[in-house]
């Protein structure tokens, strides 16, 4: 399973977290997995974050194989100007084609799931999903490359319906349909919108919401008694 942001900051890290947990709580063997990571390490790193989650006794480095100190998109860290002065976007099917990081991580993954034997591997996106990525790709190519089904991580608050719907849509033009979607409320201050976005957001995509997480949530008591039904395709 693939969470795919809506945008960066967008809680994507928090809620895998809290799905780690919640999947150690009912017995289901989770993986956590971070393609490529940017920003400095320590406890609040999102692969350091990613791994204290886990009940799999997995480290950092295990679990991202590609790491960058630069707060920045992976890609651009890596060769800001195969995207500044590359070739225009190709919004097709061709933008899919798989590389040489692409292979890497995912042989880094298969080792990594043979070794735990997870009933699903959680992999978590770098910001939204039009993002640079190391080999000068984007990462829709990872989602293909990784074999795995989209699931579209989104802000409960304001805009949250124009973001998220970009996203799916953007996912199934590509062929790459996701199974659900989550909103995560980001900010404690009061917002009107919280209250329609996931009913708006799964009629006008017919997705099913898949859980709306509180802000600072303590337990699971959010999340869609099929979730991980959904996300699996169990």
């Amino acid at each position: 399973m693939f969470l795919v942001g809506t945008d960066t900051d967008c809680g994507k890290t928090t809620l895998a977290c809290a799905l780690l947990r919640a999947a150690a709580g009912a017995g289901l063997r989770a993986l956590p997995f971070k393609p490529a990571a940017s920003g400095p390490e320590g406890p609040s790193g999102d692969p350091e974050r990613l791994a204290a989650a886990s009940d799999l006794g997995v480290t950092a480095s295990e679990i991202c194989p590609l790491r960058f100190a630069e707060p920045l998109a992976p890609g651009i860290v890596e060769d800001a100007q195969r995207f500044s002065q590359g070739p225009r976007l190709d919004v097709s099917q061709d933008m899919l084609r798989e590389t040489g990081p692409i292979g890497h991580v995912r042989r880094t993954m298969e080792a990594l799931e043979a070794k735990h034997r997870p009933a699903v591997t959680l992999i978590e996106g770098a910001g939204g999903l039009w993002v640079p990525m190391p080999g000068g790709t984007w990462l829709p190519a990872w989602i293909a490359g990784l074999a795995a089904a989209p699931v579209v991580v989104g802000r409960l608050g304001l805009g949250g319906v124009n973001h998220a719907l970009l996203t799916i849509f953007g996912l199934r033009a590509l062929g790459l349909p996701p199974r659900g979607f989550f909103l995560v409320d980001t900010h404690s201050s009061p917002d009107a919108a919280r209250t329609h976005n996931p009913a708006v957001i799964a009629a006008a995509s017919g997705l099913p919401c898949l859980g709306v997480m509180p802000f600072a949530a303590t337990s699971t008591t959010w999340l869609a008694v099929d979730a991980w039904a959904q996300m699996t395709g169990a």
